[in-house]
Order: structure tokens, then sequence, then C-alpha cells
């Protein structure tokens, strides 16, 4: 560890890694340059901006058997968004790359340059590139900026400094092409991970993320409308795009105050099932509905309500609520192993294409981890599986899949607390009318079975061909069976993993 005392306010700085290029100062922001055994003050790096993420400077843990610390860190905003990259390096020496985005990582390491790579401009989502025996799809392409750092960074970095990456996966495998320094990019390569994955220690905790920077995801804020004046609730640092619910003016809020982003006509507001601010357990974890919007098809015009929900634990979640009833979505960490015309095979399961179309954001509300504007579109197509279905939404910047499982409305209301919600659909002729008119069959059912097994019981034991009448006689009760048992039972399956 190379430590020297910083050129502008004193304080010590360490070079942790031999193949640092520069450090920031924890207490005056100087961007320090090393030049063999002296440093440079380059001038000041702005500061990151401390959202919710658990990782810090310090954070340790192992990847591939090999255990790394988190020595440095480099946020990067683009127009709809920001994200971090966090700086690893390696006990044996090595270093890597840590991406964290809106809950979701990967562990990338420098495999050289990429001679054969397609140009940035000619690269789109889905689009292949083979690298190592893969097939990798691209999935996210990306012009970004600098907007603040902190530790040490194996190379010089300003505030406002460009990076131009296109990130590509299959499976779980992750790499990214990175355009920054010219038309042939770098090449980094590892995968999708989660942070139990890289048995992470040292990671902030509830308390050090609610005392850092005035940034709290865990307490609800308020800011004013900029257009409107009306109140908008949001979660500081962990959803910074607003939506009016009042005007549907769009607004930033990543500097703590809403910033006015585009004006939009005063229009009513849109009655939905759910509302902004409720509360919800789901699998045991706590959620916040902190947006929704809704969206419709182009062609058909066929309209629903998606719900983005929060929970300090468990990350993002969402629910859609369409004329079919209710669906719990969950973006995917990684992407299926194969893709084609007809189908996909994700997790060792066999999907197949049913649908596929362009769904247009029709109004939005509340807060969102990404830019949400009226009149985004997205190219949706569906898969259908023995697990549930598959989703992939795609837009000239990204793709992106998640995995969708019908719920009750019964278990909606469950979770929110609205057992009315239930009742509705019902009265409605939702998902739960059906499963009524069986109830009352299970007694008369059970009658009828049993006298039909002790008729034929003397047959079955003593007659000609007695294992033949017992065969259809079980056949017969299977037949009478299956439909009650799917009434009573199917909805717990769907609910199941």
């Amino acid at each position: 560890m190379f430590k020297l005392a910083c050129p502008s306010c004193g304080a010590e700085v360490a070079f942790r890694s031999p193949t640092s290029a520069l450090a920031v100062c924890a207490y005056c922001r100087s961007t320090l340059l090393r030049d063999g055994e002296a440093v440079r003050d380059v001038g000041k790096m702005s500061a990151t901006l401390e959202d919710y993420s658990p990782i810090r400077v310090a954070t340790a843990g192992i990847y591939a058997g090999r255990r790394f610390g988190v020595v440095g860190r480099i946020q990067l905003r683009y127009d709809d968004g920001f994200w971090n990259e966090w700086y690893l390096v390696f006990d044996d020496g090595g270093t890597g790359w840590l991406s964290d985005a809106s809950g979701q990582y990967a562990v990338t390491l420098d495999t050289g340059l990429a001679g054969d790579a397609p140009r940035f401009a000619q690269i789109v989502p889905g689009g292949l590139y083979r690298w190592d025996g893969v097939a990798y799809a691209a999935s996210d392409l990306r012009t970004a900026r600098c907007t603040g750092g902190e530790g040490e960074l194996p190379f010089r970095v300003d505030a406002g400094w460009t990076a131009k990456v296109a990130d590509y996966r299959q499976s779980h495998r992750f790499l990214t092409l990175d355009y920054s320094d010219g038309d042939t990019p770098r090449r980094y390569a590892g995968k999708a991970v989660t942070l139990a994955d890289l048995k992470c220690q040292f990671l902030r905790s509830a308390a050090d993320i609610a005392a850092s920077a005035g940034k709290l995801p865990g307490r609800a804020a308020s800011l004013e409308c900029p257009a409107c004046g009306a109140s908008i609730d949001w979660r500081p640092a962990v959803a910074a795009h607003l939506h009016c619910p009042a005007c549907g003016t769009e607004s930033d809020a990543t500097g703590g105050t809403a910033q006015l982003l585009e004006a939009a006509r005063r229009e009513a507001l849109v009655p939905t099932t759910l509302a902004l601010g409720d509360a919800a357990t789901i699998d045991g974890q706590r959620y916040t509905l902190i947006g929704l919007m809704g969206r419709r098809t182009t062609g058909s015009g066929e309209a629903w309500t998606e719900y983005l929900l929060f929970s300090e634990a468990a990350g993002f979640l969402w629910l859609a609520e369409t004329a079919t009833g209710w669906q719990k979505v969950k973006v995917l960490d990684a992407f299926p192993e194969a893709v084609s015309a007809s189908g996909v095979r994700f997790a060792d399961a066999a999907y197949t294409r049913t649908d596929g179309y362009t769904a247009e954001v029709t109004h939005a509300a509340g807060a969102f981890n990404w830019r949400v504007k009226v009149g985004d579109r997205a190219s949706v197509t569906e898969y259908a599986g023995g697990r549930g279905l598959l989703v992939s939404e795609r837009t000239p910047a990204e793709i992106t899949w998640a995995k969708s499982q019908r719920v009750t409305a019964a278990s909606v209301g469950a979770w929110f607390g609205k057992p009315a919600l239930a009742a509705a659909a019902i009265a409605s002729a939702g998902d739960a009318a059906p499963a009524a008119p069986a109830e009352p069959l299970y007694g008369l059912a059970a009658s009828f079975s049993a006298g039909l097994f002790v008729l034929n019981l003397p047959i079955a034991l003593f007659g000609h061909n007695g294992g033949g009448v017992m065969f259809l006689v079980v056949i017969g009760l299977v037949l009478l069976w299956a439909p009650l048992f799917s009434d009573r039972f199917g909805d717990a399956f769907e609910d199941g993993p």
C-alpha cells in the first residue's frame, strides 16, 4: 500500500493497488494522479450521489474463488438514469469491476482489446457477438458521462468524462465492450451475480444508508411539483424520476429538488385499483408502491396498469393489472440460454412464443428508477412455459427479460390488506368467479366416489378380469376429480415459485 499526504489538504491518501493511477481524497475531493512515488493534484472530483446501494469502498467478497476488496467507484449518468461501477482489487493483484444498476450486479474482468467487435453505431439490442465459443446478445447500449467518483481508479477520470459501452448477455454470462477510448473497444467478461453469491462483507447497513449524505432510501420524502405545486411522494436516491399524480408533469429529483423535465397538459386523475404509497407484504418482504403507469397496445388498444413496488431488502417488483387478472413480474438477472423465432430456453426449461405487440405508455404517476415518458414504446414478446410466462421488452437502447406469474385478486388483496379487492373481482366475473360453483360439488363427488368404489370392489377382487374393471374405475375417478382439484388448488401452484 502506497500512502502519502494530499497536497491540497494534508489528509492521508492511500493507493491500495499498484495498478491504480488515480485516487480521490475523501476529505477535500482533490483528484490525485499518481506519478511515480509522488502525486499531482489535477482538480476536484464531484462527489458521488449516495444512493441505496449497500456497497461501499472497503466492501470485501469472493468471486470465482478469489478474494477481492472494493477500492473505488465511478458514477455514470445517461439520459434515463445512472449506475455505479465499483473498482475491485483481488488479493492476487488482479483487478476487475462490479457493475451496480438498480439492484442488479455483474462482475467483469479485462480480457484485452476486442479487434473482432462491431462498430458501436452498428450494435442493436439483441444483436449477437461471439467470443470464447459463446454467442452473446446485446442487452444495453449507453453513452454516459461520469458525474462523480471516489477512492482509487485505474485511469484518469474527470467529471464529465464520457463512456460509450455496450453490454451483452447469455444466461448468467455478462460481457461489456467499452468504446470510450476509440473504435476498437476494450472487452470485459464475467457474469451476473448477487451480493449473496459474492459472500460480501462490510456492506452498508440500513442505518448507514439512512445516515449517508441526507439521502434516505428507507424514508419517504415529499417535494412540490414545479408545474402545479402538488405534493409528490418519492424515495430519495431510490427513484428520482418523478411524475406528478395531479398534472402529469415530469421532473428529476436527483439533486434533491424537483427540476422540470417536461410539462404536461393538466388532465383528470386516472383511477387505479392500487394507490401510490400503498404498502404490501409479499413473500415475507415489505414493499411500498412508489410508481404506476398505464400502458396499451398500439394495435388493439388493450389497456392495463403496471405498479412499481420497492423494498429496501428485496429491491424492485412489478404488479400488472390486466383485463384478465393480475400478474407478478420480476425483472431477471439472467438472460435465456437460447432464443429463436418460435421460442426460448431459460433455466433448462422451454418456453414457446405466444404473443407479440407494441406497448405504449399512456400515463404515469409517482417515482421511477429510470425516466418514463408518456408515449414511450417498446416491442413486447411473450413466451409461455410450464414455469410461468417470460416477457422480453425491446427499445432502441436495450432489451430486458422478466418472469411473470399469474396471481389471484385474493392474493393481491391479502398482500395489501384490501379484502374488498377480491370481492370486486368476483362481482365483475374476474379470476375468482369460476371457482364458486365447484365448491358445493365436493360433498357430492366424495359420496359418488365412495359408492362407486364399494360396488366395484367385489368384482375387482373375485370377478373375471377384475383388474381391468378396477383400472376403469380409477380412470373414472380421476376424470371426476381433476377439474375440482384444479379449481381448488390451481391458484396455489400459480402463486408458487
